[in-house]
């Protein structure tokens, strides 16, 4: 990245609004800008199948856990929260991988995290609609 030439990269462009806006002196901008190119992963072939495998076997736990759980009658939370529970276990492969090539807590607890949270979007989405349907089946 030069961010010297007439053709800016997008992170001079940053570069150059945030001292504008900041005020923030040049060089702690800079390393700011640095710090939030993307950088390639540094994972291994073997570790990205085991985690990709890992969050294959825990999406396949929450289809399997909420066919199982569509005709419950509780609230759509109470349900989504058991078939999370249920299948939370099949993350600790995740956990155990990128905990063999050492990265950061932080980092593989974020990533956890999305899966967690995406996985509860979608569970209750099904489970919304599943409950929606049969409610609107019994009350023409």
């Amino acid at each position: 990245m030069n961010c010297t030439d007439r053709h800016f990269h997008p992170a001079c462009l940053t570069l150059v609004l945030t001292l504008w806006l900041t005020g923030m002196p040049a060089s702690a901008a800079e390393e700011e800008a640095i710090k939030q190119e993307w950088q390639p992963t540094t994972l291994s072939d073997a570790t990205l199948a085991k985690v990709n495998a890992g969050v294959e076997h825990y999406q396949t736990c929450l289809n399997d856990e909420t066919r199982k759980h569509l005709q419950d009658k509780e609230d759509s939370r109470q349900v989504t929260d058991l078939i999370l529970r249920n299948c939370e276990m099949k993350l600790t492969a995740v956990k155990a991988a990128f905990d063999g090539e050492k990265v950061p807590g932080v980092i593989s607890d974020r990533y956890i995290r999305s899966k967690r949270s995406r996985a509860a979007q979608q569970v209750v989405k099904v489970v919304m609609q599943v409950q929606a349907e049969r409610h609107s089946q019994a009350h023409p």
